[in-house]
Order: structure tokens, then C-alpha cells, then sequence
């Protein structure tokens, strides 16, 4: 391999981390002998099963094979994402290499295998009332480890510790050597890096990124209450409340269960709001207004 593209690579792992994001750890449930149902919306990360008689529609943790549709507005947004990640030339390439993770799922889990859920809603595109699972292959493999070592999903997503123990930055840590090793390897998705586009695609994605933050925090900032600005009582979001300091998560719902409110001092009458509070709190607040 080219030092100059060992070097890139190298780069990337330090420089470009991976968004995943942790998730509540209720307790997993295993359920044993699950099979696989094809289906048009099956994907890499995203596809339906058959478990003791019922049908789920899974989305595995941890990782994002690439899309292999191209038509809603969502999709090409992500298809423009993912292929600046991985530094393909061509977008269609990103289609391609999402089909081919769809394939190579379908093989791998053509025999009898392990779902471990919990059950929790894995918000998105899908209308099919998705729940995020680890799947444990027939030989006891991790699917999602799976996908990483051969070079067919980045390290995406909702995280949790996995069905044995490990702790999440543990299997992060796991993940990442399967993915140093498909990336130095150029296995899978890998094998068409253009090293010349990875670096300045990366770039230009987490500008795109710091510059949505700071549309979304400069709209916060003037929809934020404030004394030429306040909210209404009957009306406002727990989130509108809680913005308010002096208003934690709990009194927010309380206030939300205490409506309608006829005027601002009736907010005495929550418990934990005193006239200190209430002095604070009450230039941001009206009824009505």
C-alpha cells in the first residue's frame, strides 16, 4: 500500500471520530432460533425477522450500512454523507456498496440465529415501528462486528452495553480495531477510498456541520423566553420551561400538570416554587399574553 495512503488513513482515525450515541440500558431480552424475512425495506443495519411466531423489524446497534435507495430527498442527503465518509469517487458507488451489505446480511443470517432487544423504538424513516437488537449469528458472531471487519458499515449510532457485559466504550474500542484493519486491508467499501477526496470531503462535511449548529443555536437563542420575550404558562413546551433558569425537568412537569393557570403567582401553589423562585422565574412567564 502507498505510504501516502497508509498515512491518510492513519489521519482519519485520529482526526474524524464516529457519532454514537449511548442508549438507556433496560434489560435485554434473548430470543433463540429467530429467522430472517425477506423484504423490500431489509437493508444491512435494518431488516425484519420472525421470532417465536411474531414479526419484529430490527435496526442493529452501533453501526450505518450505506443506503441503497436513492429516491426521497433523506436519502440522497445521506447517500452525499456517507460517500464523503468513506471517499468515494461516485455517489452510485455508495447504492452499490449498500446492496451488497444487504446481501451479504441475508447469507449470514440464512441459518437460525440470537436477537437480543429490549424493545426500544428505533426512531426514523421506516413506517414498520422499528427496535433496535444486537443479532448473534448461528457461530456467535456478532452481526454488527461483522459488518465492521468487512469493510460494509461505519461505526454509527445508538449504543448500549452489549448482551454479554461489555461496556459500550468497550465495544467501541472493539469495533474500531475491526475497522483500522478493513481500512488498512482496503476490504470491502475501503478498497475504492480515493485518499485524494477523503481528507477534503471530511472537511467540507463537518463545516457543513458546525455551520447547522450555529443556525440552530442563533434560532434557540432569539426564540429563547426573556423579559421582551415570554412564554405563556398554558401554552409553552416542557422544553420552552425547562429553558427558563430555575425550572428543572420536574417543576416543568408540574407546572404542565397544574394548567390551566389563571396568572403567573398562581405558580406558588407548585411544590418547590417559593416567592424567591417565583421572582426569578416570573419576567420570563405570562398568561395569555
Amino acid at each position: 500500500m502507498p505510504q501516502s495512503l497508509l498515512s491518510v488513513l492513519f489521519a482519519v482515525l485520529i482526526v474524524f471520530g464516529c457519532p454514537a450515541l449511548p442508549v438507556l440500558a433496560a434489560e435485554l431480552e434473548a430470543l433463540h432460533g429467530v429467522t430472517f424475512v425477506e423484504d423490500d425495506v431489509n437493508d444491512g443495519d435494518s431488516f425484519k425477522v420472525m421470532a417465536h411466531g411474531r414479526e419484529l423489524h430490527l435496526r442493529l446497534y452501533y453501526v450505518d450500512c450505506l443506503e441503497t435507495t436513492y429516491d426521497a430527498k433523506a436519502d440522497q442527503e445521506r447517500i452525499l454523507e456517507q460517500q464523503g465518509y468513506f471517499g468515494l469517487d461516485e455517489p452510485h458507488a455508495v447504492v452499490r456498496f449498500g446492496r451488497q451489505a444487504t446481501e451479504y446480511v441475508q447469507q449470514v443470517l440464512s441459518r437460525p440465529f440470537t436477537v437480543h432487544t429490549s424493545y426500544a423504538r428505533a426512531l426514523g424513516r421506516s413506517a414498520s415501528g422499528r427496535v433496535y437488537a444486537f443479532v448473534e449469528t448461528h457461530d456467535g458472531h456478532y452481526l454488527s462486528h461483522l459488518l465492521v471487519e468487512q469493510g460494509l458499515a461505519r461505526i454509527y449510532g445508538k449504543t448500549r452495553p452489549s448482551p454479554d457485559g461489555l461496556p459500550s466504550d468497550q465495544v467501541l474500542t472493539e469495533l474500531g480495531d475491526l475497522k483500522d484493519r478493513a481500512m488498512l486491508n482496503r476490504d470491502g467499501i475501503w478498497a475504492e477510498t480515493n485518499p485524494d477526496i477523503l481528507a477534503d470531503k471530511r472537511k467540507f462535511q463537518r463545516e457543513e456541520k458546525r455551520r447547522r449548529k450555529e443556525f440552530r443555536d442563533d434560532l434557540r437563542k432569539k426564540d429563547a423566553p426573556s423579559t421582551t420575550n415570554p412564554i405563556d404558562l398554558n401554552h409553552a413546551s416542557q422544553k420552552q420551561l425547562e429553558s427558563i433558569d430555575g425550572i428543572g425537568p420536574v417543576r416543568a412537569r408540574k407546572i404542565i400538570a397544574g394548567r390551566p393557570w389563571g396568572s403567573v403567582d398562581e405558580l406558588l401553589k407548585v411544590s418547590g416554587i417559593g416567592k424567591k423562585t417565583l421572582e426569578k422565574i416570573a419576567p420570563y412567564l405570562t398568561v395569555g399574553g
